[in-house]
């Protein structure tokens, strides 16, 4: 009878144990299930000789409800199905800067949902401000920026920091917006260290003077494609060139500008007929050589440049040419990389702060191997 009794107590006490775990489980949030074992201990009295309390363990499982569910991502502020992107050129009358307009509009007509807004910042500070303010009058959802004056690149990416557009600049940084464009410095090195080549094959390693056709107002960025371009000259000679026959020349950036400051520079140097010009465009270095075609001194001289645009491609081409070759930045091909990086910038994906253009040092030689459709390939 006493051990019925005990049974009875036992499983009473095993029922109410169920159900507060089951009262408890149906407590918990809903997610996925997971089977835990818990041990209840209960004491029941048996009758032998003499009564004693023998310890049972009573195995039972409960259902554990465990949520995991993560806080939903903040929703992109800025991601649309259709873009107004503004794009700003350093100036539309250069080869090279043509080309990088007309990739961007191709490629934003490929993407289906840009709306392009151009502007022309004509390689000036101020144009390139009130460009700034249009665009965002105009409510552009992102900028592509190229102009060259960094004193007005801190005020133009305060303005369009105070709106939330985001800006990419090409070739000259601006505080706060990803780069893009060349690595500078690697980009000059080849330039000069093909110039090192070509002088210890042509000229028994002899440099009478240097000149340095330089863009002075862009600021450090593009200063160091010209200090790559004169050290890759320079650590590759044998024979010193002195520091007063290294001549710093203010080019503007144009050809005309580089045409003026070589031809005043050249009567100072008389006697120097070895003489390299390494340049920071194509348009400066074509004008270098009609410097010195201009005052009969066009053997005195060899050529290096930055960008490979057509107008270069043309010159290393031609017969007797001095423009020995250049370091190719694809302005044609800009517009495929920028186009989609805007649209990421938009859509909240982290671009990296800069992203770089893959070069190649072109020359006469290997010319048709990256522009086959230029004239002297067919």
């Amino acid at each position: 009878m006493k051990n019925h009794r005990m049974s009875v107590i036992l499983g009473l006490i095993a029922i109410s144990v169920l159900m507060l775990l089951v009262i408890a489980a149906c407590a918990a949030p809903v997610a996925e299930p997971q089977v835990v074992v818990q041990t209840v201990v209960v004491k029941e009295t048996v009758e032998v000789e003499k009564v004693v309390e023998v310890e049972k363990t009573v195995e039972v499982e409960k259902v554990v409800e465990v949520t995991a569910e993560a806080p939903a991502p903040e929703a992109c502020a800025t991601m649309k199905d259709n873009y107004k992107i503004g794009f700003a050129n350093l100036v539309e009358n250069i080869v090279f800067t043509q080309l990088v307009r007309e990739s961007i509009e191709k490629a934003a007509a490929e993407a289906g949902n840009v709306e392009l807004l151009l502007a022309d910042n004509n390689l000036d500070g101020a144009t390139a401000l009130a460009n700034a303010d249009n665009f965002i009058l105009q409510g552009v959802d992102g900028v592509i920026e190229f102009q060259t004056d960094e004193k007005f690149g801190n005020v133009m990416m305060d303005k369009f920091r105070k709106e939330g557009i985001p800006v990419i600049a090409i070739d000259i940084p601006m505080p706060g917006a990803t780069f893009f464009g060349a690595d500078n410095y690697g980009a000059g090195r080849m330039a000069g260290e093909a110039a090192a080549e070509w002088v210890k094959a042509n000229w028994d390693g002899q440099v009478d003077a240097v000149l340095v056709l330089e863009l002075p107002q862009s600021g450090p960025i593009p200063a160091a494609r010209m200090q790559g371009q004169v050290e890759g000259l320079l650590d590759n000679l044998d024979v010193e060139v002195p520091e007063d026959m290294i001549f710093y020349l203010d080019s503007k950036n144009t050809q005309d500008e580089a045409f003026r400051v070589v031809g005043d520079t050249l009567p100072s140097i008389p006697d120097a007929h070895h003489v390299v010009a390494v340049n920071i465009n194509e348009g400066t270095a074509s004008g270098t050589m009609a410097a010195f075609d201009a005052a009969g001194r066009t053997e005195d001289v060899i050529v290096v440049a930055q960008g490979a645009d057509p107008e270069g491609q043309d010159n290393m081409v031609k017969e007797g040419s001095r423009h020995i070759g250049s370091t190719a930045y694809f302005p044609e091909r800009y517009g495929e990389w920028l186009i989609p990086a805007i649209i990421d910038a938009l859509e909240c994906k982290v671009l990296p702060p800069a992203i770089y253009v893959d070069h190649v040092f072109i020359n006469k030689d290997n010319l048709c191997e990256y522009y086959p459709e230029h004239s002297s390939c067919s």
